[in-house]
């Protein structure tokens, strides 16, 4: 299987308010490189296709495409409708650019588990039983019930997990590519500090 190719969309979400940060988070630094450019090293090794659900915001030095969110304020469920309503491919893959320290290999491993599943929503769950809905896959077919919670006004992420097929990946700590912190959100100073130090450590 060739995960290079463009059967899936990589879709980074740095659309978010940043308001513990203070700042914007998806151009806080990562040794010398922002969180955004980096998650969107990580998806070129995926796919080469890759669009960013910006929300309001605009990346004027950024080149690849910036989807704005059609439903303000709606919180990561908004941006994701968003950016499947553009997609091409029945695929994608939805990384927050705020989880620095996940692998491309998990990455691809996420991926090729929804590319056998018919589940509309493919989504790992961590070792604390913690599920990951924004490193997960969503396929296109889901929009429907997207639009559904935004007319409802129920924007929680986890309420989609009792309308659609879900298969849900469990990376133990026994997994082969389990690493401690590679589901870690950077949404404050103290985050950022902490995932400047862990990367250091981290096998890229």
């Amino acid at each position: 299987m060739d995960l290079n190719n463009s059967n899936i969309t990589g879709v980074i979400l740095a659309g978010g308010q940043s308001r513990r940060m203070g700042f914007n988070k998806a151009e806080a630094e990562m040794h010398g490189e922002t969180m955004l450019t980096q998650m969107v090293d990580k998806l070129k090794e995926v796919t080469p296709t890759i669009v960013v659900s910006s929300g309001s915001i605009t990346y004027p030095n950024l080149s690849w495409p910036q989807i704005p969110d059609e439903y303000p304020q709606r919180g990561p469920l908004g941006g994701i409708h968003s950016v499947l309503k553009v997609s091409t491919t029945s695929l994608n893959l939805v990384v927050s650019c705020d989880i620095p320290l996940v692998s491309v290999s998990l990455l691809k491993y996420i991926v090729s588990k929804a590319e056998g599943s018919g589940a509309l929503i493919t989504v790992p769950v961590d070792h604390d039983g913690q599920l990951q809905m924004m490193c997960a896959v969503y396929r296109k077919d889901i929009l429907p019930f997207l639009e559904q919670q935004i007319d409802a006004h129920a924007f929680k992420m986890k309420d989609l997990l009792d309308l659609v097929s879900v298969d849900y990946v469990k990376i133990s700590r026994e997994h082969p590519l389990y690493q401690e912190h590679a589901f870690m959100n950077v949404n404050n100073p103290s985050n950022l500090e902490e995932a400047r130090k862990l990367w250091n450590d981290q096998k890229k």
